[in-house]
């Protein structure tokens, strides 16, 4: 028997349709915006600091008055207190989304979320425009926010594309995601505040129209689970259990907590960290993470496929936590910015296989009936894990990465703790693999194979290996 060959990128596009025009619109809107958040927080919070009429404090031209200075200090309490509400917020949304989109399908679940998502947009417009209180924008995000709309995404490509190209599409979708925030984001840097936030929300509007009009329903009538509406599954924990119905899908949970856990601690701390260490300006940071989105461009299109096809997607999430370690270990001995942007090119693609390959692999071992239910489980352990990891990277860089009583900054402490978390994290990582890789290598030779029945018995047989 001869095997179909995995998808091209291109191919996957094709495959993906009309999904990949509205992620490329819906993103740039993000990229404009995004950056500008923490300094409309501030513009915020510098009210209370001085008399200047609101539509004259710019924090977001300089940082240096005082009145601005005085709002770092809210805002940096303001993100504290979001990295831990947040997990508490991704856990009360994301599975009863799964199970919306399981049961009416995956267009009325993306419009109804992507309507609610945008409420943050309108608060934050009437803020801007009119000063209303930025505190509406605050309070909503963390429950309603880009992740809740991509957890929908991932099910709607789930149910377009083979088992086999499952991982490396939604790879695609997040380079293309990656492509059209970095637009944004140049668009955004190159607009003042307020026409940037009407250009996004124009885009925005378009987003919406398109997704009324032109968005595909890719879950056909037959295969939505209304079952999936009674009463005890809109409490927020009842999809969660999914994650550990088999070994497998335990493990990969595990995994994929611990890959969330270790990277959000890490750099968490790694910016500040060259802070201290090199001549770090905001246009390192700027170039910093211009390189890291075309790392993962460039990794997500043109050889995460490849690594799934030859080693699985088992295999593609091992060869980024290598990449995660090696950046870890290189990082911590650079001096230079250039260095920094070198090692970053590198090792930040590979970093980002985690979660599209665990939503690939993860996607073969349920049916289709429970595929908004699954995304939106792996959704949430890749959310709150990643919350946790930043809250950790923080309470440590608050307690070895601050100046000492004798006025010096011990470097080597850090660098210590960054290359620690990472190496326990790759040791556990390692002996889940070589499991995972036991009871996954068939799908390598079997390119559509899902324990491909769409029995569900057989799915929880296999899982029981």
């Amino acid at each position: 028997m001869v095997l179909d060959s995995a998808q091209n990128g291109f191919q996957l596009m094709c495959s993906l349709g009309y999904i990949v025009p509205w992620t490329l619109i819906a993103s740039i809107g993000t990229g404009m915006m995004l950056p500008l958040s923490n300094f409309l927080a501030l513009n915020f919070f510098a009210q209370k600091y001085t008399d200047l009429p609101p539509n004259e404090i710019q924090c977001q031209v300089s940082t240096a008055p005082q009145y601005c200075q005085l709002a770092l200090i809210d805002g940096n309490r303001l993100l504290t207190a979001l990295g831990v509400v947040m997990p508490l917020c991704q856990f009360l949304t994301l599975p009863l989304v799964g199970v919306l989109s399981d049961a009416y399908g995956r267009k009325r679940a993306l419009i109804v979320v992507f309507l609610l998502t945008n409420i943050s947009l309108v608060t934050t417009d009437l803020f801007v425009f009119c000063n209303l209180s930025f505190w509406f924008s605050i309070a909503w995000q963390p429950f309603m926010n880009t992740q809740v709309c991509t957890t929908v995404l991932n099910a709607a490509c789930v149910d377009l594309l083979k088992p086999r190209d499952r991982a490396a599409g939604m790879g695609v979708i997040n380079a293309l995601d990656t492509i059209a925030y970095v637009i944004g984001l140049l668009l955004g840097y190159h607009l003042q505040l307020k026409e940037t936030y009407i250009v996004a929300t124009c885009m925005n509007i378009v987003t919406a129209l398109y997704l009324f009009l032109l968005f595909p329903e890719t879950l056909p009538p037959e295969k939505r689970s209304w079952a999936q509406l009674k009463p005890s599954n809109f409490v927020p924990w009842d999809s969660i259990p999914i994650l550990w119905r088999t070994t497998t899908l335990r493990n990969l949970s595990i995994v994929t907590a611990i890959a969330a856990f270790v990277d959000n601690s890490t750099n968490r701390m790694m910016g500040t960290y060259y802070q201290r260490k090199m001549n770090w300006s905001s246009q390192d940071s700027y170039s910093f993470e211009f390189y890291w989105d075309i790392s993962m461009i460039v990794w997500m299109t043109c050889f995460f496929s490849i690594i799934v096809w030859f080693a699985g997607e088992v295999g593609a999430m091992a060869f980024g936590r290598v990449a995660s370690t090696v950046y870890i270990l290189v990082g911590v001995s650079l001096v230079r910015p250039a260095q920094a942007y070198i090692n970053c090119c590198l090792c930040a693609g590979p970093m980002t296989f985690a979660l599209p390959a665990v939503a690939g692999l993860k996607s073969r071992l349920v049916g289709e009936e429970e595929q908004g239910r699954m995304q939106a489980a792996i959704s949430t352990v890749f959310m709150v894990a990643g919350s946790l990891g930043s809250l950790l990277g923080g309470i440590m860089f608050e307690k070895l990465g601050n100046v000492s009583q004798d006025g010096h900054f011990h470097v080597d402490q850090l660098a210590h703790a960054l290359v620690a978390v990472n190496l326990l994290g790759a040791f556990f990582c390692c002996i889940l693999f070589y499991d995972l890789f036991q009871r996954t290598k068939h799908f390598i030779a079997a390119p559509d194979s899902r324990c491909l029945s769409d029995d569900v018995s057989e799915v929880q047989a296999y899982g029981s290996l």
